[in-house]
């Protein structure tokens, strides 16, 4: 039975996050990828637990899928959007992890199998400078069974090569930033990297959740009025994070995706940005129930020297009576590092709103 109009009022006023002391999780599924600014998992858990099961949660801004993931596996129907086909692809990798593991295992077996045997050329790709040659073999090898491979396999082959160019260059560069491209390249076996993602991040959930590769500014055209009880998201960063550089450019080169075309189709723009989120909090008003809740988590940013406090920057213009918002520190992440260079001492606000 889904929770009324008034249930969702009180759970939002009963809703708690806490500071976290750490957001390292490498060993959970969303160790698969490096995805930048991607909203903590045990944060995620945490609040999606808070949630009556049976509901519909909606990630409009879903990335590589942290929120659509818990929210499933904490029994809610989830629904994930993004614009990104790297965050479609690595969302839908994670719902769709329904075999065994041996299972899994022996896919990832039988295709570096089929990716050893046979004539395949040698791909020529301007990341082909990331690698070790004898690499670089092995992924064009592999890439070539790329489309045949299950949605998880398909996920932990793009974290596998993010793995493997730090391997490459000496792992120099950070889990989640490219570094330093070293002229001298370490050998790196990257078909035992691609299995040992496939053993590593393998951890099935059953579930309806989807993920759809579309444009949350034109989101009403397809998913259903009133469809969603919940909105929980973390909206792209208002400084106007890249989303397709670092790790994201060798990826979209390898699979011969148009980086530019695609990062022309994201909300990117600083200038743009307050459009485009009137838009988007249009669209959620038509697919969100009336009585539903919406929930965002944003920042702190420093833009042009100033710092921006996100709570006030969303709700200035959203269009929904503001119900709540919940402040905090940033503690235990990277952040501090940032605030420490840049003397300043960001925080971090859940805003709340409810869609009457």
């Amino acid at each position: 039975m889904k929770a009324s109009k008034t249930d969702l009022r009180a759970i939002a006023s009963g809703l708690t996050f806490e500071t976290l002391l750490s957001v390292n999780n490498p060993k959970s599924v969303h160790g698969i990828y490096p995805y930048r600014g991607k909203i903590s998992a045990i944060d995620a858990a945490r609040v999606v637990n808070q949630f009556p099961t049976g509901l519909t949660l909606l990630d409009p801004f879903c990335g590589s899928g942290t929120i659509v993931y818990e929210a499933a596996r904490a029994g809610l129907k989830s629904v994930g959007v993004d614009a990104n086909p790297l965050a479609s692809l690595l969302t839908e990798g994670k719902l769709q992890i329904t075999s065994h593991l041996d299972t899994a295992v022996s896919e990832a077996v039988d295709v570096v199998a089929r990716a050893k045997t046979g004539r395949v050329s040698i791909l020529k790709k301007e990341s082909a400078g990331h690698f070790h040659s004898d690499t670089w073999r092995e992924i064009s090898r592999l890439s070539a069974r790329f489309e045949s491979m299950s949605p998880y396999l398909k996920a932990c082959f793009t974290g596998a090569l993010c793995l493997t160019a730090r391997g490459c260059n000496w792992y120099k560069w950070t889990s989640s930033s490219v570094g330093k491209n070293f002229p001298t390249k370490q050998y790196v076996d990257f078909y035992r990297k691609f299995i040992e993602k496939v053993s590593k991040h393998h951890f099935p959930i059953t579930s309806q959740s989807t993920v759809h590769l579309g444009d949350s500014r034109k989101i009403a055209s397809f998913l259903r009025a009133d469809s969603c009880d919940i909105v929980f998201t973390s909206p792209p960063y208002f400084d106007c994070l890249d989303y397709t550089s670092y790790y994201a450019k060798i990826v979209f080169d390898v699979l011969g995706w148009e980086r530019q075309r695609i990062r022309g189709g994201l909300i990117q723009s600083f200038r743009e940005y307050e459009a485009d989120m009137n838009q988007v909090f249009s669209e959620l008003s038509q697919v969100v129930r009336p009585g539903g809740l919406i929930v965002f988590v944003v920042g702190d940013k420093k833009i042009h020297g100033k710092v921006i406090n996100g709570g006030d920057f969303f709700r200035e213009f959203a269009p929904w009576k503001h119900f709540r918002t919940i402040e905090r520190s940033y503690s235990g992440t990277s952040s501090k590092v940032f605030d420490s260079i840049n003397k300043t001492h960001r925080r971090e606000q859940i805003v709340m709103w409810i869609n009457d």
